[in-house]
């Protein structure tokens, strides 16, 4: 199956009810189903137990202000985020409640910080 693009789509990203997007650079959305294989005397039968998701996203270091200094406060206290995400016309994701898992700042030498989050909780597509 050919790939499918869409011209001018975009990673819009929201937390805690801000719009983000003009800072980040990529995104991934990665879901993961969690399925048991249970023996039968009739060969196997796989059951879907749990579906897992998680979201990494890449943006410009905004100086311990708004994005980073949400997505931070969060992993500080242990607390959700609330993230929106969509890409283009074509599909939505949307997670209510993601807990971040690590967020890293990168300082290069033309000047340009950059940072990437990973977190994870519910994720739907629509």
């Amino acid at each position: 199956m050919p790939a499918v693009g869409i011209a001018g789509s975009t990673f819009t990203v929201e937390v805690a009810a801000a719009d983000y997007s003009c800072q980040v650079t990529t995104g991934t959305i990665t879901t993961t189903p969690t399925v048991t294989r249970t023996r039968t005397l009739c060969g196997a039968n796989f059951t879907q137990t749990d579906l897992n998701s998680t979201m990494s996203i890449n943006f410009l270091y905004d100086g311990n202000a708004d994005l980073y200094d949400a997505l931070e406060a969060g992993a500080a206290a242990g607390t959700s985020v609330a993230v929106e995400v969509a890409t283009g016309a074509n599909g939505t994701w949307t997670g209510a409640a993601m807990w971040v898992d690590s967020l890293d700042v990168t300082f290069d030498a033309a000047n340009v910080a950059t940072c990437t989050v990973s977190m994870q909780g519910d994720v739907t597509y629509a």
